[in-house]
Order: structure tokens, then sequence, then C-alpha cells
């Protein structure tokens, strides 16, 4: 380790702040190590410990920084001897920033004008001619999920409210919730797995599954607690997914799949306008 030297330096930086004049070569910065005229300063060490460094010792932390910054730039100095003359590097420094700016350019362009474009009509008729693309592989539910002890009162008005789905009713059971040792999920503005719901009561995938396909909302005991569970809706294996659920996969696949005639239409477009403004000049006819 680099050791007391550097936390010798680290304890006079606050020395040093007086020495800031209008000819300082570190513009106010602070210096804690040099390599060959490159400098490592105090604020990069503070943004490195506040990003990663909590807990460690700070003078600890900023030796270690320290010790590491000087060893990659010795490293990054003996290959800057080695490849300096290299005139490749260049290149393929240019060429990736160039391919980074069009990618960026691209994914706004998408964002901004392929994007908006897409209709619900779209969806729906990409939906309806790869139907066979969107079969359930796992029975999904949306509906809800109740557990009360056995002991709870007000049974019967529990079990009609549950019956009866109604938003009303829907915030009789939450209120009821709140004052006992209930749970209560609603969930019918999103698909869950069935597993999932399974995994709250104590029957199998298959038993909720059959049970909830020969009616809509459930009711069974165990264990001293009363289980209610409701599928509004359901689909199971064999059966293909609705196009709610599969909506945003078929904006992916649709925007991927009109990504290249769009960016074409578009490069197009800029080369008939640079014509008709005589922007462009070929020299070799």
């Amino acid at each position: 380790m680099i050791g007391h030297g550097i936390k010798l330096l680290l304890m006079t930086v606050a020395v040093l702040t007086t020495a800031c004049t209008a000819g300082d070569p570190h513009k106010g910065r602070f210096p804690l190590a040099e390599v060959d005229g490159m400098f490592l300063y105090k604020d990069e060490v503070d943004l490195m410990y506040a990003a990663n460094g909590q807990g460690a010792d700070s003078l600890e932390y900023a030796d270690r920084c320290i010790e590491r910054w000087i060893v990659e730039t010795l490293f990054y100095s003996k290959a800057l001897e080695n490849v300096a003359t290299d005139k490749d590097i260049d290149r393929r420094v240019e060429l990736y920033k160039r391919n980074l700016i069009l990618n960026e350019y691209q994914e706004r362009l998408v964002v901004q004008q392929l994007e908006p474009a897409l209709t619900e009509n779209d969806i729906k008729e990409f939906y309806n001619e790869n139907i066979e693309m969107f079969e359930v592989d796992e029975p999904m539910i949306k509906g809800f999920y109740l557990k009360v002890p056995s002991n709870s009162p007000r049974m019967h008005e529990l079990r009609r409210w549950c019956l009866s789905k109604s938003a009303e009713d829907f915030e009789k059971i939450e209120k009821y919730c709140l004052s006992k040792d209930a749970v209560f999920e609603c969930f019918f503005e999103e698909w869950l797995p069935l597993d999932v719901v399974a995994a709250k009561t104590p029957l199998t995938v298959n038993q909720l599954k059959d049970r909830l396909a020969r009616t809509a909302t459930i009711e069974f005991s165990d264990n001293g607690h009363v289980y209610f569970v409701s599928a509004d809706t359901m689909v199971v294996d064999g059966d293909s997914k609705p196009v709610e659920m599969v909506s945003s996969e078929i904006k992916r696949l649709l925007l991927n799949s009109r990504m290249a005639g769009f960016i074409k239409e578009r490069k197009q477009e800029l080369y008939n306008d640079a014509l008709q403004k005589n922007s462009i000049r070929i020299y070799y006819k």
C-alpha cells in the first residue's frame, strides 16, 4: 500500500484550499497524485467514495483508490507507447462513436415517430393472424384471494360480499379485513400465474384449477382458516393468451419488424431533401 504519505496528503488538503489563485493550473481542484503530467483529484476520489465506499474508512479507501489509479495510469502510459502510432485506433474510435450516435438517433426516431404510429388495430390484427404464437404455457387468472380466521364474525355477510363482486361490497371486504387477522388481495387488473395463488392456499394448482373451472368463486377451509378464491377470468393450458396479456410483446415484435423499413424511408427522405436543396455534389461522374 502507498500508506502514510497519501494519508498525510489527504489531511493537508484543507490547508491547500487557501493556496488557490487565478493562476492555479488545477483551477481550484486539489491533486492527490500525479503520473507523467496526469492528475488524480480529490473530488474524483470523493465521488468514488460516495458511490462505492460507504462504511469504509475514508482515508483507507482513498489510499486504495490512489494506488489503483497510479497502477492503471502507468499501465495505460505503457500501452500508449506501443499503440499510440497505430492510426487504426483512431479510426476504430471514430467508427464506434459514429455507430453509437446513429443507434441513439434510430432509437429516438422509433420512440418519437414509429411507436406512436402503432394502433390497437395493428396489435389486434397481428394477434389474430398469429394466434398460435400465444398459447398459454401455465394457468393464469384475474380475480381475488381472501383468507380469514374460521372463527371470524359475520361470515354469512362476508360470503355474500365475495359472491357479489360489486365495487361497493369489495369496499366492505377491505374495511372488514382491516380489523381482522385477514389477507385480501385483488388482481382484477393483472394476470397472476395460478401457482402463485395456489401457494397461498392448502390446494394444489390442479385442485384449484379444477374447482375454479366449475365455479368462478370457491370457498374452502383448512387449519383454522377460511379461503375464498375467485377467478374473474382464467386461461389454462391449450388456451390462447388474451390480447391484453401479450400486447407489449406484440408491440415489440411489430416495432422490430417495421424498424428497418422505417429507417430506410427516413434515409431516403433525407437524400431526396438534400437533392432538392442542391447540397449534394458527386464528382466522379
